[in-house]
């Protein structure tokens, strides 16, 4: 990610949480309970940003279980740390994870409101495969409302990258970069696309 999109999301940071009005709780419990999430699993929180799903994720894996929650943005994590750093199974990171390795392996890698913003998804995904999942481990695209009210927010960017096609559409794709996509939701409030590798 660039230095100009680095210090977009530090400056949107403290205004963050009082502006993410989709993820409520009730929301975000209802698109984790859609998701093979379990006590003692391993997380990887891809793009956590302040944290929204850290304490519901600390809660799901419980004291065997952890999270690793990951973001590029220093303004971001400095909030998350600060609201969620007592939380003894969650680490905090920072690193941009389509550039860096990340260290461990997990069985869960989410990207939750973070797809449109990857630059080179389908090799993002072949690399956290291969450097990060453990053998049946999968990924996760989830968002708190449909694709339509994802591409109003980013329609003023005019990037192609911003834009997010419907669940459907983009399962197919990614089925054509040699994964299985299953569409669990595509609803107004739930957007989850569970992705794993095809047996070999």
């Amino acid at each position: 990610m660039t230095e100009a999109e680095i210090e977009f999301f530090d400056k949107l940071a403290p205004s963050w949480d009082a502006n993410e009005i989709r993820s409520t709780p009730e929301r975000v419990k209802s698109i984790l309970a859609k998701l093979p999430l379990k006590s003692g699993m391993s997380i990887l929180d891809l793009g956590t940003g302040t944290g929204v799903l850290v304490p519901y994720l600390s809660e799901i894996v419980g004291n065997e279980g952890s999270v690793t929650a990951i973001d590029l943005s220093e303004g971001m994590l400095s909030i998350a740390r600060k609201k969620y750093g007592n939380l003894t199974n969650v680490s905090f990171m920072e690193l941009d994870f389509e550039e860096e390795l990340i260290p461990g392996m997990y069985d869960v890698a989410l990207l939750y409101s973070v797809y449109p913003h990857l630059h080179a998804p389908a090799q993002t995904m072949e690399w956290l495969f291969k450097m990060n999942l453990k053998p049946g481990g999968c990924i996760v695209i989830a968002f708190p409302s449909d694709e339509k009210f994802i591409n109003n927010i980013h329609h003023e960017r005019k990037s192609e990258s911003d834009h997010l096609l419907p669940a459907h559409s983009l399962a197919e794709m990614i089925k054509g970069w040699g994964f299985s996509a299953e569409v669990v939701a595509a609803t107004e409030d739930e957007y989850i696309i569970i992705i794993k590798q095809l047996a070999q």
